[in-house]
């Protein structure tokens, strides 16, 4: 039963920084009141900055300053940008030189992963060119050559800080593992391998596959359609923390501070683009391409599935950006800009409505007061209400240039990344 786990209280950080992918705690909260709900090209800009190159990545912002990773010198660069908060002024500017090729898509831009910070350093991954950190005047502090990321699509999965860690999901692809680091020398302090294919496939079968049709492949990984390109989170379980990643074929939750593994549980798609949602203890995981989604209780021991899942479904829209979760309710878009409200115990689509901008990679985005920001790949951002009956729209705002970043909230500030410029809009006074 749920009421046996015992979920701490978030208060979703200081909402005046937004200093990891997804906020404050990797939910897509903040306790972040007043953002500005209508802007457009000449409404509501605080300013505007032309960006070099496009990218996947979202900026994270932390007191007077915006941190940004994007692909430099045609690529042969992998850098981070540090912007004024207040003005957009370029403050510095770094970045590490890489020039063998590597695998990405079109449509993923090196520099794929959003940084993360803890206001004295910060810390981006850039695949094969390594995870590096810097202090928050832009010197170099460490720098780990991880070894190559090979996947036909790249990467995409962010780093996170949780005590003295810093920790990635490292892969998708020909190397794959999860690797916590420490923050202040960037030393490992634990590694875990990756599960081999039959290993991974006794866990879920090819019914959950969706359109990668992976089950029977015996293509090298590094071209094959699996991989996990999401985030890991942080989960307050009766007292301990739980790292909870969404793995090919499976979610997995593992002891921070060790990498040890407390849970898995079976079932889940080949593909694993969106980061897990928690709801009172409760993980949702989202699959991608087709293929299967599922809710699990947290707190578990050893092989959950038939014990902690409460729903299933083998094959499901296809989902890539990572929703809300707010009063026992995901919000979520799916890639053809489908908005849907899921009830997390039970799995069921109370609703589902097309927004304005067409389809999206982004993910939700929730303040304090209860809005939600959609960000579309054209760069329309719809503001609506949470509601189990219904859609709620407050607001739809175009900029008409293209992105696959997601919105940031930081106090009063909103910020947007397309693959043209870094915009800042702020309330009119």
């Amino acid at each position: 039963m749920l009421g046996c786990l015992a979920i701490a209280s978030r208060g979703y950080g200081n909402g005046q920084d937004w200093p990891q992918w997804r906020g404050p705690e990797g939910s897509g909260k903040t306790s972040a009141t007043g953002a500005v709900t209508e802007w457009g090209p000449e409404q509501n800009v605080n300013w505007r900055i032309d960006l070099p190159a496009a990218g996947n990545s979202t900026p994270i912002v932390w007191d007077n300053r915006i941190f940004v990773t994007l692909p430099l010198a045609e690529g042969k660069e992998r850098g981070l940008l540090c912007v004024d908060r207040r003005t957009g002024e370029e403050l510095w500017r770094q970045s590490v030189v890489y020039e063998e090729p590597e695998a990405t898509h079109k449509t993923n831009p090196y520099c794929s992963a959003t940084p993360v910070t803890d206001g004295q350093r910060v810390i981006a991954w850039f695949g094969s060119a390594g995870l590096v950190c810097w202090d928050l005047e832009g010197k170099e502090l460490w720098r780990r050559d991880l070894g190559k990321q090979e996947h036909i699509w790249g990467y995409g999965s962010s780093p996170i800080l949780h005590e003295d860690l810093c920790i990635l999901n490292f892969g998708p692809g020909s190397r794959e593992s999860l690797i916590a680091v420490d923050k202040t020398t960037g030393q490992t302090r634990w590694e875990v391998q990756s599960l081999d294919d039959e290993a991974e496939r006794k866990l879920s079968g090819p019914e959950n596959d969706g359109n990668a049709n992976d089950f029977t492949s015996d293509a090298p990984r590094r071209e094959r359609l699996r991989g996990a390109w999401n985030t890991p989170i942080i989960v307050e379980v009766d007292g301990r923390s739980e790292l909870v990643a969404v793995l090919p074929r499976r979610v997995v939750a593992f002891d921070p501070a060790t990498g040890q593994q407390l849970w898995t549980c079976g079932g889940g798609a080949p593909l694993a683009y969106a980061s897990p949602i928690e709801s009172n203890g409760v993980i949702v995981a989202l699959g991608g391409y087709g293929g299967a989604s599922l809710a699990v209780r947290a707190g578990g021991r050893g092989d959950v599935t038939e014990t902690h899942r409460l729903w299933h479904k083998p094959r499901d829209r296809g989902w890539l950006g990572t929703g809300v979760a707010h009063e026992g309710a995901i919000y979520v878009c799916d890639l053809g800009g489908v908005l849907g409200c899921l009830d997390v115990r039970t799995g069921e689509e109370l609703w589902k409505s097309r927004t304005g901008g067409g389809g999206t990679w982004s993910s939700i985005t929730q303040t304090a007061d209860g809005l939600m920001y959609l960000l579309t790949k054209s760069g329309t951002t719809t503001v609506f209400r949470p509601s189990r009956e219904g859609f709620e729209q407050v607001a739809e705002n175009e900029l008409n240039e293209s992105t696959n970043a997601s919105v940031v909230v930081a106090g009063s500030d909103l910020v947007i990344r397309t693959d043209d410029a870094l915009w800042a809009f702020t309330s009119s006074r």
